[in-house]
């Protein structure tokens, strides 16, 4: 299996977990301030925080962090431009899929 590919399946399947739980939870993705709320253990951004086991919330904020630890290690492994044109698709497969696009915590 190619470095791009292993990455490709690990970005596409982490993506997926956490669109679903992104529209359990409420929240919206794509705003900067809520994936950042979301990393630091703020649910106050999601519409249905009162609504959602604490636990669809913890993994949520989970994967995440995981999914940006994956990301930096793609970089490392495959250098920047492949690494991003590698998660414009899989983006883009998201949101050909219904779900909403995410954005990345700086």
């Amino acid at each position: 299996m190619s470095g791009l590919q292993h990455y490709d399946e690990q970005i596409e399947e982490l993506d997926r977990r956490i669109g679903r739980l992104a529209l359990l939870c409420g929240a919206d993705l794509s705003r900067h301030e809520v994936v950042v709320g979301l990393i630091k253990g703020n649910a106050a951004n999601c519409d249905h925080a009162g609504s959602v086991a604490p636990e669809h919330r913890a993994e949520l904020r989970a994967l995440l962090m995981l999914k940006y630890r994956i990301e930096a290690s793609c970089v490392d492994a495959l250098g920047a431009e492949q690494c991003a044109q590698l998660i414009a698709e899989q983006d883009d497969k998201l949101r050909r899929s219904g779900f909403p696009p995410q954005t990345l915590a700086d």
